[in-house]
């Protein structure tokens, strides 16, 4: 019954902030892949950045880093790819490059655009950014120029998105922290299940209708914030439509057309300063 219940109040959620197929440009999770091609299956890493500086936290590295990373993949054969060719594998057995990677930025920092995004389009590569809605509503509104913590703006996204080379994911409105007992947006122990899934389902939804008012398109993909994910909290997403999730830390996922579920446990590998590209790969 409760579950009944919640999934009635998401789907007026929907409703109202308008998160539907229709608007945003999404197909349905149930695509199914062609009828004719056999099940094809592909080992695919993903890279998860954070900050492009020359500051030297974990999460750090050098502009020259990225573009020693970028001129590694061109030269030993990778091809980068964004959220919506994995998804198209998956659902529609659309075919990838040979030796897929996907290059990923959490939190929408502002020196991804100035010091990474140029370097994209040097090398004509794909990347995904998952950004923090209150982060990029706040920066927005009142921007002004910070290498090491400014934030993206919804100018620079439609920027970026127009290249054909960025996409972008949700990482939450506004549930990016630990504090009273909460790491993220993973449910607390003692937390009621409605109750839960409700104040993520709203979360999630504030930013999806945020990113069509902006963008037009709302993001298949959502991050989950320190690889801090549930059982609970996929459900919530796959209920509002959203096709993919990063949760945990790995090297290699193994992803396979007509395997919707794969997607939604995708595992990235942190690069960083102390870990180059190559040994990630190799």
């Amino acid at each position: 019954m409760l579950k009944k219940i919640f999934t009635a109040f998401l789907a007026a959620t929907i409703l109202t902030l308008s998160v539907n197929a229709e608007s945003t440009g999404q197909q349905s999770n149930q695509t199914q892949p062609n009828a004719q091609s056999d099940e094809l299956s592909v080992k695919l890493p993903i890279i998860m950045y954070h900050f492009l500086t020359e500051n030297k936290g974990e999460h750090h590295i050098s502009t020259d880093e990225f573009e020693r990373d970028l001129f590694f993949l061109k030269q030993n054969g990778y091809n980068t790819i964004g959220i919506s060719d994995l998804i198209a594998f998956v659902n529609e057995a659309r075919p990838l490059p040979p030796n897929p990677i996907m290059l990923t930025f959490d939190d929408g920092y502002y020196n991804n655009y100035v010091n990474g995004f140029p370097l994209l389009q040097k090398y004509n590569a794909k990347a995904v950014i998952s950004v923090i809605g209150d982060h990029t509503d706040i920066w927005s509104a009142n921007f002004y120029e910070d290498i090491q913590a400014g934030h993206i703006t919804w100018g620079m996204i439609r920027e970026m998105r127009d290249s054909g080379l960025v996409e972008f994911g949700n990482h939450t409105y506004s549930m990016h922290f630990i504090k009273n007992g909460r790491k993220g947006s993973k449910r607390k122990p003692d937390e009621e299940l409605f109750d839960y899934q409700r104040l993520f389902g709203r979360d999630v939804n504030r930013l999806q209708a945020r990113f069509i008012e902006e963008t037009g398109v709302a993001p298949d993909l959502f991050a989950f914030p320190y690889h801090a994910f549930c059982d609970e909290a996929i459900q919530v997403l796959q209920i509002l439509g959203i096709r993919a999730a990063f949760t945990g830390s790995g090297k290699y996922n193994t992803i396979k057309t007509g395997d919707a579920d794969c997607l939604y446990r995708l595992c990235r590998t942190n690069r960083s300063r102390l870990r180059p590209i190559e040994n990630i790969l190799t």
